[in-house]
């Protein structure tokens, strides 16, 4: 049975927890009720469970505190927060501590609960198989040959070479003879390094998982020798030796290609990058250097994929030029629960892999655009979202491959249209929601009461009526306050023209936009940028 504790200072919600679940037809038991954080964390110690449902705000440790101590306990408990504060860095936060869902007390519904806890089943049987066969291979790890040849590789790479008869002596122990033949490197990385550093829990035991496979392949007298450089990245040298029978790039190809389907059999995915074949130990030594920086290349190859080094340059054009038309693309995807966007995402990518711009300003772009898409859905009053299962936000700083950030995004996205598509059923009433995704979808053109009603088959008095109840104001202050909004990002983010900007958002009298944006900020448009 999967074990659940229930922690909350209110015994009512308690109660509610307890029995409102069918928690044995979802294979779970509940081993404790807490009513404050100090009393879970030592249920949490003596039970282990696998769920912990908790509040944000209880007396003495409240649920954050308490979920920060079982991470830094070393616990892998599923945490669903519960909370009645629908404030956004409350949720960020959790999200930072790894926390599965983060649900409000005033709308959470039974079934809305019992989905999020099938959806963890999976994950926790899952992990519970994977425990098992990872504990025995932990029993027979063996560190002693791949840590010798990981700092033989470092030392070479890092360090001068001051004893080049030593050197040669300690590489013809592992299998190759670099001065009677050239030797050809090829860095073997794998992809999705952060799934599968999750799936093998621990980094020692994905490194021992792959050199076991590697050694089992390559290692052989005469025909190779690998060397772990890192957790992520393993140095292949081969002989190089010509011949009318034997091509030996074609050689080469071959057992990378058989090394890959070997992987693909225990669900890993690997890409090689290959290097001239060098001569001499100073070529040796700078083809492994090259094949260590080449960071820029392997972010935009294609997963599991053989490819050669070449020099290659990044752009010098700032990434941040595309960034509000990528904004608008996505909350367009967003506002109009659009089933498109793998497509949309897939162009979007194209891009950047054309223009080749720095990693570090990909990631942080795509950063941004999440942020940004969290926080003006946020802003919106039919739109209280939780964050999505994933750490999407800490983990996006480690990705190592553009593939992997259309994923993240797709994911990101998938995850908001769906709330998107969801929401309508517990906030607002339908003719709201579907007036203010009218709006968003049409921010460039005129929008008036009139045409949202005859969209919405309303009557526009009834129409008028309603929105201002539903809302606090009415619909045209909320057109134009939604404008507005965006009318200062395209200021902030981008160099359009006031007169550009004002025919963006459907206004085809400029002085009147300005006189708009004047009473919702308190500058005009020019002043606004400027103090900005």
């Amino acid at each position: 049975m999967i074990k659940v504790l229930l922690a909350d200072d209110h015994y009512p919600v308690l109660e509610f927890l307890a029995q409102s679940v069918a928690w044995k037809e979802l294979g779970m038991e509940v081993v404790a009720l807490c009513s404050d954080g100090e009393e879970a964390l030592a249920q949490c110690k003596a039970h282990h469970p696998d769920i912990l449902i908790t509040d944000i705000g209880m007396p003495r440790m409240d649920g954050l505190a308490l979920t920060e101590a079982l991470r830094d306990e070393g616990g892998d408990v599923e945490v669903i927060i519960l909370s009645c504060l629908d404030e956004f860095q409350y949720a960020q936060r959790a999200v930072k501590l790894g926390v599965q869902d983060y649900l409000l007390k005033e709308s959470l519904q039974p079934e809305e609960l019992t989905e999020v806890l099938r959806r963890l089943t999976d994950r926790i049987k899952t992990r519970h198989g994977v425990r098992l066969k990872n504990d025995e291979l932990i029993r027979v790890l063996d560190r002693n040959t791949p840590s010798i040849k990981a700092e033989f590789i470092r030392n070479t790479i890092s360090n001068p070479i001051i004893n080049e008869h030593k050197w040669l002596s300690e590489l013809r122990e592992f299998g190759i003879e670099a001065v009677t033949q050239p030797v050809m490197p090829v860095l073997l990385y794998p992809n999705r390094y952060l799934e599968l550093k999750e799936r093998f829990r621990t980094e020692e035991l994905f490194s021992y998982a792959v050199d076991n496979v590697i050694t089992e392949m390559i290692d052989k007298p005469g025909a190779g020798a690998s060397f772990r450089y890192s957790t992520k990245q393993t140095f292949l040298l081969f002989p190089f030796v010509k011949s009318l029978k034997v091509n030996p790039y074609e050689g080469i190809r071959a057992n990378l290609n058989a090394l890959f389907k070997t992987f693909q059999r225990l669900g890993i995915t690997m890409s090689a990058m290959t290097c001239e074949p060098a001569s001499n130990l100073s070529e040796l030594k700078m083809n492994l250097m090259t094949l260590a920086s080449a960071f820029d290349q392997r972010f935009y190859a294609s997963e599991e994929s053989i490819y050669k080094w070449i020099p290659f340059q990044t752009s010098k054009t700032n990434i941040f030029f595309h960034y509000q038309k990528a904004l608008d693309d996505f909350r367009q995807l967003i506002a109009l629960e659009s089933g498109d966007y793998q497509l949309v995402v897939k162009e979007w990518m194209q891009l950047l892999r054309d223009e080749r711009f720095p990693v570090d300003s990909v990631r942080a772009w795509v950063l941004k655009l999440m942020m940004d898409i969290e926080l003006k859905l946020s802003s919106l009053s039919h739109f209280h979202d939780r964050q999505t299962v994933k750490p999407l936000y800490d983990s996006l700083t480690h990705v190592e491959s553009l593939s992997e950030i259309e994923r993240f995004l797709n994911e990101f996205l998938q995850e908001k249209i769906r709330h998107a598509g969801t929401i309508k059923h517990v906030s607002q009433r339908q003719e709201i929601y579907e007036a203010k995704k009218y709006v968003s979808a049409r921010l460039h053109e005129k929008i008036s009461m009139e045409d949202a009603a005859q969209i919405l088959h309303m009557n526009p008095s009834h129409f008028s009526r309603i929105f201002k109840q539903e809302t606090g104001e009415t619909f045209i202050e909320y057109v134009t306050r939604v404008k507005m909004e965006r009318a200062k990002e395209s200021l902030d983010r981008t160099d359009k023209t006031v007169e550009q900007i004002s025919e963006s958002l459907g206004y085809d009298n400029t002085s009147y936009f300005i006189k708009l944006f004047k009473a919702f900020s308190g500058y005009s448009p020019k002043d606004y940028r400027v103090q900005k």
